[in-house]
């Protein structure tokens, strides 16, 4: 259990006493280890540091108690959203306290008395990004092929950064730990660890990351930490023709110095999962028209697809189900898991030769249309 408990009135009391500003409207928004509120304003605040309000208002994030332990994480946090910012990707900036420290420890008191139980975690205040998260979106072919093309000008925005803490880190969301999922599968049930076995062993036989490129990645390109809007001036065109902005980059728990191809792989098995307008095997191949557009690949990183796809949306499902099995009232662990088994079990039954055809055949309809 990592997860604050926050009790209620404590994100007022913090925003006020740390920040110097007054809660108009708190929203809890779900997270998976962090606490986290999406808050308006009040117009009148005392805080010298802040010289203009955010319009678009505030999140404050309550850290877990292991990330609260990596203090140097957040400082590397805040200095990749400052790089990405200059490579034209929107990432939200840190707001300072009333002391100028844009990161501080708090006691959060269990009960919210002073004289009761209490676990220092790390606080932080961040702008909200406008916009809204992709999962809120249709997933159309077009949308797919802009958030491919997002990413891929994510990938460019990356290119020069360097860390010496990212260059350290490791966890076991990393997508070349997928073998460490072999100490989670005992919660799953027995059609479900097969093909999870099945997905491990290919990973170790298949995927050498030694011959893949390397780079600093975001580590967690899912649907709920890409942000998008319509386009202006649509109209009531229809919702396979409309077009999307992308208006921001979320959540850097998980950036390490990796193999870029997993960004990628990240971001394609997620939002397969949640296609629903278009066959989800075919969703793969619209995202990498996009991200080709401005990428490339090697033989081996196209070849590597099938089973990085597999591999993601293994951990995603089996830590998922684990983290359930310790606390089940955390029903967030659970949310791709509705619709994840399933498609797990029917992409990993398709062989690699077909669906390598259908999405090159994708990709090439692309280049044709320019």
């Amino acid at each position: 259990m990592i997860k604050p408990i926050v009790p209620e009135g404590t994100v007022e009391e913090l925003l006020e006493r740390v920040y110097g500003l007054k809660a108009v409207k708190v929203k809890s928004l779900n997270s998976y280890d962090d606490c986290n509120y999406a808050i308006t304003v009040d117009e009148n605040y005392d805080n010298k540091y802040i010289k203009q309000l955010w319009p678009h208002g505030y999140l404050l994030k309550i850290v877990n108690t292991m990330d609260s332990k990596r203090p140097k994480m957040h400082e590397a946090h805040n200095l990749v959203m400052d790089h990405l910012r200059t490579g034209g990707v929107p990432t939200q900036k840190s707001v300072p306290d009333k002391k100028g420290e844009v990161m501080s420890y708090q006691k959060i008191y269990k009960n919210k008395e002073p004289n009761s139980d209490y676990i220092e975690h790390i606080v932080r205040l961040l702008t909200y990004l406008p916009g809204d998260v992709l999962l809120n979106y249709p997933f159309t072919s077009n949308l797919l092929y802009e958030n491919g093309k997002f990413v891929g000008q994510i990938a460019n925005a990356f290119k020069g950064f360097q860390h010496d803490f990212f260059k350290n880190f490791d966890s076991k969301w990393n997508l070349g730990n997928v073998p460490m999922l072999k100490e989670y599968v005992f919660v799953l049930k027995s059609e479900d660890r097969k093909v999870v076995n099945e997905v491990i062993e290919a990973f170790e036989n298949e995927i050498n990351p030694a011959n893949l490129t390397k780079g600093c990645i975001h580590g967690d390109l899912n649907e709920l930490n890409i942000l998008a809007a319509p386009e202006d001036g649509q109209g009531d065109i229809p919702v396979e023709c409309k077009r999307y902005r992308f208006t921001g980059l979320i959540d850097f728990q998980d950036t390490t110095y990796s193999c870029t191809i997993y960004d990628l792989a990240i971001n394609v098995a997620y939002l397969m999962i949640f296609t629903k307008l278009i066959n989800q095997l075919d969703a793969p191949g619209h995202i990498l028209a996009g991200y080709l557009s401005l990428q490339q690949l090697t033989e081996e990183e196209f070849s590597s697809l099938k089973v990085l796809l597999a591999g993601r949306l293994c951990q995603s499902l089996v830590y998922g189900a684990h983290t359930y099995y310790l606390d089940p009232t955390n029903d967030y662990v659970l949310h791709t898991a509705k619709a994840g088994w399933t498609l797990l079990h029917k992409f990993w039954s398709e062989p690699k030769d077909k669906l390598e055809s259908r999405w090159k055949s994708i990709i090439e309809s692309y280049q044709l249309q320019k």
